[in-house]
């Protein structure tokens, strides 16, 4: 049930039997058929004649027509579910439709259409162990996910499927997924919100029979084998263990009138994340101890599917369907963090969907209605306050260790109705597709940030033990009111046209046009603070820049919406004998991915905050200077009571009167992200093996996020004091607090916004991202003939940025500009990866299998500072030099390499029961797989390379399984 291996089953395609073959009574075949052996030794052939007649023939007996009529003859696929079920795949009008037998063959029952709209033969099809099939066609982060014709798309915080950016689990119960289809480039006109991949994916439904499965995967603690350093550093192993288990059951309610399908997944688990990476040399023992093991995290999740389905005329079909997700794990432990800093991430997704399908000779249309309600929030594990033990030299709100509850807590909640419908009109070789989308959301995002307070303790040096409790904090961050919830709404369209053009037995043309519109999609009703707006107008530092503070102050009318989302795209095959032995093929176009609400939100419910760092003198001194805490020259003394939160802020309250914190704005012209993507390559035939060279050029345009902009009232982002006055400390500097000024004999001064105290940051969109890679991929399939297959597949890949920071951050916080560290390879991208899977189905009803994963290992950036070998002059409140592009590479040329092995074993009886047992073995060899930080293994100079943390869950690992259905 892991998605992983749902992805690597969907390339184990199956081609057909050989083009050569003869047909009962002497006809020499026309096109391509399909041959497979049932599981009670039946011999099936299916094919196609170029009028549209699909045949069957049994044990070579004369072909039995089950399809006429079929606009778009071509290539069949068959395959045999493990209950018995033989399916049929076959290229229609609509784009791939599907046959269904129960009795070895010899009756069929459909057609059905599947979840593909692309028009042509079909190339393979296959069947994973768990039953799901897998079908393939020649066809033309952004990553968007569709079920049931419905996309799963977050519109809210970092894109992707909802749920997905800190969630483990499945976004949908696998088991009741009939059919996938992913696309990883050059998607048509009909997909949008989508920059990099897309998924499909068609639920199952009930049929005339009643059948069901239930299944069971386990892995108990003696099956998990304990991390590397854990077991080096003899941390007792904690109870590991995980469980997955499930059923369906579906039938007739009304046989061929009226059916259901119901469907759950849960799964329970308590495994080793990742490990921390502190730097023993430089901090007490018994805090390195409590850092340096690998957390372990639960997991529970409960995923609930039903659906209900009307049969209304021979044409009409009706479904509604239902769907819940509940997820609860523990997660998001900073690599640096205690235990106690975790927090927890709970999701819960419901979507009720009506969905109506019109299918008439050469015209097919679908109507989708849904309504979705789905919340994430990340609750701390601990109350807190966030105790944190500075770096090294104690510079200020560094983050050397941290323990305590974790400072921020957030979530997220959106409510939407989806209305889509999508036509399909066949017209000799042309199929015209078009369609559109309307989208109303009602969204809303709460954050708790600091209201429990932050407290920096001095870094005593590689000691024994240190106490926080018995320590003095020298600095606290604590807001001084609640954040209130930001709600808003928002409308999201999306048209589009498209031809998909047979022009002859070679040529295959795709073309069409998509375009996509957003009412509000940056919070474009946001009206800066007055306050706010002030303070940037005479802010001297942002002209000295060349900044004009209007671009970035709001009055509510000025953020207009983006009408330009135009996306042309497409394709081109050419079948060089038309008999697809030897394909060369090209794709282009535009994709839009939608700027995410997150965005506008940040810099709304950070203004609306009021963060206030405060400096305390150390050991209990008496106050310094002015006394007010506003940094080290003008420290406050310290009283025991300030441990108690509500106390610290009412101090804060008291210090900051009218002033603020933080400020975040926006550019009232940030740029719509898209890539404009290329490709071509061929696919050739040798003997039983499909193989294929793709070249693929990805160009991603406006990557956005917030950059630090405190700025000197001469320009300068940073500075260094010398024993006569001031220099420019340059713009590649870590600076979470700009000191305001004045210095002696300096002419840099005013840093701080006047009233407000803390980080000023402005969003820029002006980042941008180039990919290149060449694919190879060979392919061997599992058939009667030969009961052994492979798939192999090798990425030789180059990804750069002007944009040296992890590309899914919300702020570049290492600079002020997203260019400031020029073009750098993309922080982990490996440079290139193999993946090659085999299977071998030996008698008795027994198959094994293998996958063996290999590649470079991750780039990954570089940090230098005080504490691990940088000599320069640090500047004013700085950290250190952080550039988080990918700088280095790994020292092993194979830095990630994983072995896993499965042997499972059927048993049918009664019919139609089966029941399957299978065993596997999760990097079987237990090779030790290394994470590669920025801060780890590229902090020093020179940096290691190399750092003392293993891939979180990936040490050796035993898992048994059970299925039985019926």
């Amino acid at each position: 049930m892991r998605v992983l291996a749902v992805v690597i089953a969907a390339l184990a395609f199956v081609p057909a039997a050989s083009a050569s073959t003869t047909l009962t009574g002497g006809v020499q075949n026309t096109v391509v058929p399909s041959a497979i052996i049932t599981q009670a030794g039946t011999e099936l052939v299916s094919w196609e004649s170029p009028s549209g007649t699909i045949s069957i023939s049994r044990s070579n007996t004369a072909g039995k027509t089950i399809v006429t009529g079929d606009p778009i003859p071509g290539r069949t696929q068959m395959i045999q579910q493990p209950s018995g079920a033989i399916q049929l795949y076959f290229p229609n009008a609509a784009g791939v439709g599907r046959m269904t037998s129960t009795d070895d063959g010899a009756t069929w029952t459909g057609p059905i259409q599947t979840q593909s709209h692309t028009v042509g033969p079909v190339e393979g099809a296959a069947v994973a162990p768990d039953g799901t099939p897998y079908f393939s066609q020649d066809g033309t982060g952004f990553v968007n996910v569709f079920l049931d014709g419905m996309s799963f798309k977050n519109p809210i915080n970092h894109g992707g499927v909802f749920g997905q950016n800190f969630g483990l689990g499945n976004p949908f119960p696998q088991i009741a997924i009939q059919e996938y289809q992913v696309q990883t480039q050059n998607f048509g006109a009909e997909t949008g919100q989508a920059g990099s991949a897309v998924i499909s994916a068609i639920t199952k439904t009930g049929g005339n029979e009643f059948h069901g499965s239930v299944f069971l995967e386990y892995q108990p603690n003696s099956f998990i084998t304990q991390p590397y350093f854990d077991k080096l550093n003899h941390v007792p192993k904690p109870d590991y263990n995980r469980k997955q288990y499930g059923g369906e059951f579906g039938g007739p309610i009304i046989p061929g009138k009226l059916h259901f399908y119901v469907a759950a997944e849960l799964t329970n688990q308590f495994r080793p994340g990742s490990t921390g990476t502190v730097n023993p040399a430089l901090f007490p023992a018994n805090l390195v101890a409590q850092t340096n093991i690998a957390h372990s995290m639960d997991f529970k999740q409960g995923l609930y599917f039903g659906k209900l389905t009307s049969y209304m005329t021979d044409a009409d079909t009706l479904n509604l369907i239902g769907y819940l997700r509940e997820e609860d794990n523990l997660s998001d432990i900073d690599s640096n963090a205690t235990s106690s800093h975790a927090r927890r991430i709970r999701t819960t997704q419901d979507r009720w969907q009506v969905q109506w399908r019109h299918n008439a000779g050469g015209f097919v249309n679908q109507l989708n209605v849904s309504y979705d309600k789905a919340t994430q929030d990340t609750p701390s594990l601990s109350p807190g306050p966030e105790l944190v033990l500075l770096n090294s030299a104690n510079p200020d709100f560094s983050n050397g260790i941290e323990s305590g509850g974790h400072f921020f807590q957030q979530g997220d909640t959106q409510k939407s109705w989806t209305f889509k419908d999508d036509a399909i009109l066949r017209m000799g070789g042309h199929s015209l597709k078009l369609g559109g989308q309307f989208g109303f959301l009602d969204l809303s995002r709460s954050v708790n940030n600091s209201y429990n307070g932050r407290y920096y303790f001095a870094n005593p040096g590689p000691v024994a033990n240190f106490d926080f409790n018995n320590a003095q904090p020298i600095q606290t961050r604590i807001d001084i009111a609640p954040t209130p919830t930001l709600s808003a709404q928002d409308t999201q369209i999306g048209v589009y046209l498209q031809d998909e053009w047979k022009a002859n037995d070679h040529w295959t043309v795709n073309y069409g046009l998509r375009w996509d519109y957003e009412s509000n999609a940056n919070n474009n009703n946001y009206v800066t603070p007055p306050a706010i707006a002030a303070a940037l107008r005479a802010y001297p530092g942002w002209p000295a820049r060349g900044i004009n503070p209007e671009d970035y102050i709001s009055n509510g009318s000025n953020r207009q919406p983006f009408y330009g989302a135009f996306q042309p795209r497409v394709g081109l095959a050419y079948d060089v004998h038309g008999d697809r032995d030897l394909v060369l093929f090209a794709g282009a176009g535009r994709y839009y991915d939608r700027q995410l609400f997150i965005q506008g939100v940040i810099e709304a419910l950070t203004n609306s905050t009021r963060i206030l760092p405060m400096f305390f003198c150390p050991g209990g001194g008496a106050a310094q200077g002015t006394g007010t805490g506003a940094d080290a020259a003008n420290c406050m003394q310290w009283s025991e009571s300030f441990r108690d939160p509500a106390t610290l802020r009412a101090l804060a309250a008291q210090q900051a009167g009218s002033g603020g914190g933080d400020v975040w704005v926006l550019n009232n012209k940030t740029k719509m992200p898209y890539s404009d993507q290329f490709s071509l390559g061929l696919r050739k035939r040798f003997g039983d093996i499909q193989t294929s060279v793709t070249l693929s050029h990805i160009r991603t345009h406006n990557i956005q996020m917030f950059v630090r902009s405190n700025f000197y009232s001469n320009g300068w982002f940073t500075t260094v004091l010398t024993p006569t006055g001031c220099v420019n400390g340059g713009d590649q500097w870590i600076i979470d607090l700009t000191p305001n000024g004045p210095f002696p004999n300096c002419a840099a001064t005013n840093a701080q916004l006047t009233g407000f105290n803390g980080k000023l940051n402005r969003g820029e969109s002006d980042g941008e991202a180039h990919y290149n890679a060449l694919y190879f991929s060979a392919e061997k399939p599992v058939t009667s003939e030969s009961k052994w297959g492979f798939t192999t597949a090798l990425t030789l890949q180059q990804a750069r940025s002007n944009v040296a920071q992890e590309l899914n951050s919300d702020e570049f916080y290492n600079g002020p500009n997203l260019g400031t560290f020029g073009w750098n390879n993309v922080n982990g991208v490996p440079k290139w990866s193999l993946v090659s899977s085999g299977s071998w189905r030996v008698p008795a009803d027994v198959t094994l299998s293998a996958e063996l994963t290999l590649n470079s290992g991750p780039s990954f950036g570089s940090v230098i500072a005080p504490w691990n070998g940088l000599t320069a002059p640090v500047p004013q409140g700085a950290c250190c030099v952080a550039n988080f592009g990918g700088v280095y590479s790994p020292k092993s040329t194979i830095a990630y390499k994983r072995l896993d092995l499965r042997v499972a074993k059927s048993f049918k009886f009664g019919g139609k029961q089966e029941a399957t047992v299978s065993f596997d073995a999760f990097n079987v060899f237990n090779w030790l797989n290394r994470n590669y930080s920025s801060w780890g293994a590229g902090g020093g100079s020179p940096a290691p390379l190399t750092e003392n943390s293993q891939v979180g869950a990936d040490a050796r690992a035993f898992q048994v399984a059970f299925k039985y259905s019926f």
